[in-house]
């Protein structure tokens, strides 16, 4: 038979959000164990005491280890910046892929640009260098444009191998962004890196944020 307390940690272990917020002390567990009451109590077919839950979850409290059993310093490194950037939305048509593979041969001529589109069912997005989007416009002048957002820079960070196999790696730089209320308009990603896009105007508070977790992290494992 399964009990009140074997019950509390299935529901804890299924939610990051709870691992993540009970791991750092984040929770009020009186609030919490009136919340997951109700589902215990549908469960395990029976009445169980607010109580009981409470008391389940101040137990499991005090086993539990940080939620990021992985230290994020470990699988990213070398943050660098890409300035300059803009990012182009356009209604896919049949010539569409066609001009993007030719412009494409061209920015191969341009040193230093960068030039990445991910086409999707009814729509392209394209991330590209100011330097070239004269260029860029034109050649897509036919094109029915969605929306154009200026003034961007790429945040990078070198990825690992070993991070593909393991959990929450990724999650961490967006939740640093996210905690410092940092919008982040697009995500690319390759085996070896990751790069947000975020607005001009926030880059700094990005990078600081960044830096300070990544560090905390790795003294943290030292």
């Amino acid at each position: 038979m399964i009990t009140v307390a074997q019950k509390v940690e299935e529901i804890v272990l299924n939610s990051p959000y709870l691992r993540e917020g009970m791991s750092e002390n984040l929770i009020n567990l009186s609030a919490l164990a009136r919340k997951i009451k109700p589902v215990i109590e549908t469960s395990l077919y029976k009445k169980v005491t607010e109580g009981a839950v409470l008391i389940a979850l101040q137990r499991y409290s005090k086993t539990m280890k940080p939620y990021s059993q992985v230290n994020p310093s470990k699988y990213l490194a070398n943050l660098s910046l890409r300035a300059g950037l803009f990012e182009l939305t356009v209604t896919n048509s049949v010539l569409l892929s066609k001009k993007l593979f030719e412009f494409s041969k061209y920015t191969q001529t341009r040193k230093g640009v960068l030039f990445i589109f991910t086409q999707g069912q009814y729509e392209t997005t394209i991330i590209s260098s100011d330097s070239i989007r004269g260029q860029l416009m034109d050649s897509l002048k036919d094109e029915e444009i969605v929306s154009v957002i200026s003034e961007l820079t790429g945040i990078s960070l070198e990825r690992t191998h070993g991070q593909i196999e393991t959990t929450g790696v990724l999650y961490y730089p967006l939740k640093i962004l996210a905690w410092e209320n940092i919008s982040v308009i697009e995500i690319v990603t390759t085996l070896n890196d990751i790069m947000v896009l975020i607005r001009n105007f926030e880059v700094d508070r990005a990078i600081v944020s960044l830096r300070r977790a990544l560090e905390a992290q790795s003294k943290e494992d030292d």
